[in-house]
């Protein structure tokens, strides 16, 4: 019996050993299947410092020369115009696949595209001063294959001096009650001191606004203007330019406010700020009647599916709260919209409120 347990536990041995033989020969296997497949991943893994290295072969290198122009200062309407310029110093074919600029008032287009090493190429910049003023600062990116530098910056600042400016710059009427009519005034001076400064024709778009050009009472160059808010501005947020020209360059006035009626919103917009994405972020808003009738609330709509709404009577006919919730499912990025909020008045039978969120990361 001694005998056969030993040699029960000898086979049992033995079969242990093979198996332990047999794993040991996979493992060298097994390892080379992890190396391949690393070096699979990091072949597929674009732009990680330390996996890609640049493609074999000669190397193109962008150097722009004289990267910032100062135009130190210019009169407002005047065109800036500079060139850079974008050299290959590298071994290898420079391509420019595009040119970007900070700014939709800057033009930037290179004369050529592709670039032999030691060629260089011309990009044009031409600045609008139109409507700018004090100091001022665009860039433009130029878009290449050089693994180095890819997006190759240059740069264009200088000071704009405003040759006509309107005091006050814009005209504010807060909040004002319907039916009010409320006036306020806007100089327009000459800051050339040249001479023969004339101001006209004079217009805006909102018919109830109203713009009335006088001689300025001190009898100096420009004109003084009547900016009118008439009684027959609807309720709600309002807004308006006026445009002037004059014999030096054109100007333009911002004119907002908003009209309250019986109806008021508490805040009058609504801000998510920055929410993380895939999180629900909840706000609150309070709809009140100051007037002398009750008003019902009929319902509430969101211009954003993504963005929901419910409505809670606090007191029947005077007062509702009105919960605004961004869902989870919103898309990443900026995301603009308005509530509108409809009722039984017949002077404000809808209020809107607008509505703004940054979902996910911000983005610069």
């Amino acid at each position: 019996m001694a005998h056969e347990s030993m040699m029960v536990a000898m086979n049992r041995a033995a079969r242990a050993a093979r198996a332990m033989e047999r794993i040991v020969r996979r493992i060298p296997i097994a390892l080379l299947v992890c190396v391949i497949a690393a070096g699979a991943a990091r072949a597929q893994a674009p732009g990680i410092p330390g996996i890609n290295a640049a493609p074999p072969g000669p190397q193109p290198k962008a150097l722009v020369e004289n990267p910032l122009f100062d135009f130190g200062t210019a009169l407002e309407g005047t065109m800036v115009s500079h060139t850079f310029k974008i050299k290959n110093v590298g071994k290898g074919e420079l391509m420019i696949s595009g040119v970007k600029t900070s700014c939709g008032c800057t033009a930037a287009t290179p004369n050529k595209n592709h670039l032999a090493p030691g060629e260089e190429t011309d990009i044009t910049v031409g600045f609008d001063t139109h409507f700018q003023k004090g100091h001022q600062i665009r860039t433009i990116t130029a878009y290449t294959n050089d693994p180095d530098t890819p997006q190759a910056v240059m740069t264009i600042q200088g000071t704009v001096r405003q040759q006509v400016a309107a005091v006050p710059a814009q005209v504010s009427f807060g909040t004002v009650r319907k039916g009010t009519e409320v006036t306020q005034d806007v100089t327009i001076r000459d800051l050339t001191k040249g001479k023969n400064f004339s101001v006209g024709p004079v217009s805006n778009s909102n018919s109830s606004i109203k713009v009335v050009q006088v001689a300025r009472p001190d009898h100096k160059p420009g004109a003084l203007l009547h900016v009118t808010l008439e009684k027959t501005m609807p309720t709600g947020g309002f807004d308006d330019t006026i445009k002037v020209v004059t014999n030096r360059v054109p100007i333009q006035i911002d004119v907002f406010g908003t009209i309250s009626g019986d109806l008021s919103v508490e805040p009058a917009q609504v801000s998510f700020g920055i929410a993380p994405k895939g999180q629900a972020v909840v706000r609150m808003i309070a709809l009140k009647n100051n007037g002398p009738h009750d008003v019902k609330v009929l319902d509430v709509t969101s211009s954003v599916p993504t963005v929901g709404v419910s409505t809670a009577i606090v007191k029947p006919g005077r007062e509702y709260e009105i919960t605004v919730t961004l869902n989870p499912t919103a898309a990443e990025g900026q995301l603009r919209g308005q509530l509108t909020i409809r009722t039984d008045d017949p002077e404000q039978s809808s209020v809107t409120v607008p509505f703004y969120a940054i979902v996910g990361q911000a983005r610069l």
